[in-house]
């Protein structure tokens, strides 16, 4: 069955967006990829998952204090996805940032971390409906709940100044490992 059959099947039987079974399958799979590679980054202050509902929002838009934190990155096609300045990513790339909040003593230049942040997901299904094909999903950091789905307003303002394939890719540096 074609990716957008599967979609326009999933809405008209009356499934939410969080219901994709797409979504749900990399979010509780996605560490079998194996990690794109060991390096821990810093991630951008952009990156931003629905919260749930709390009792008070902060109003504080300091960013030095919110929305830090530091991931790791898991494709699902790992060889594609090192690939990426010279080819673009094929329909069912998934890629996974795993992210996590980082400890008090958290340096740039020494990162540690405290503990798991929400998981951010990038799948590429070429569907109509899509950003340039990449839907775009967030899920709790145990990927049992998918908290948003499709074309994130959030995500697609940053990956849309990607220059190869909504992708930031790794440096070279990291990429020659």
């Amino acid at each position: 069955m074609r990716i957008a059959s599967l979609a326009a099947a999933l809405l008209a039987a009356g499934c939410s967006a969080a219901d994709d079974p797409r979504v749900q399958e990399a979010a509780r799979s996605y560490d079998s990829y194996g990690r794109v590679d060991e390096t821990r980054r810093w991630a951008p202050t952009d990156c931003k998952a629905p919260l749930p509902e709390p009792p008070r929002l902060s109003a504080s838009r300091d960013a030095e204090t919110h929305g830090r934190k530091l991931y790791y990155l898991y494709a699902k096609n790992r060889e594609a996805y090192r690939l990426l300045p010279e080819f673009p990513q094929p329909v069912g790339q998934v890629i996974v940032k795993e992210s996590w909040i980082p400890a008090a003593t958290s340096t740039f230049a020494k990162p540690v971390t405290e503990s798991r942040g929400p998981l951010f997901i990038m799948m590429k299904t070429g569907e109509p409906d899509s950003d340039e094909g990449w839907i775009y999903a967030t899920a709790t950091a145990d990927g049992k709940t998918i908290t948003s789905r499709g074309k994130l307003a959030s995500c697609m303002e940053c990956h849309q100044s990607a220059k190869n394939d909504r992708l930031f890719g790794l440096t070279s540096c990291a990429a020659a490992k």
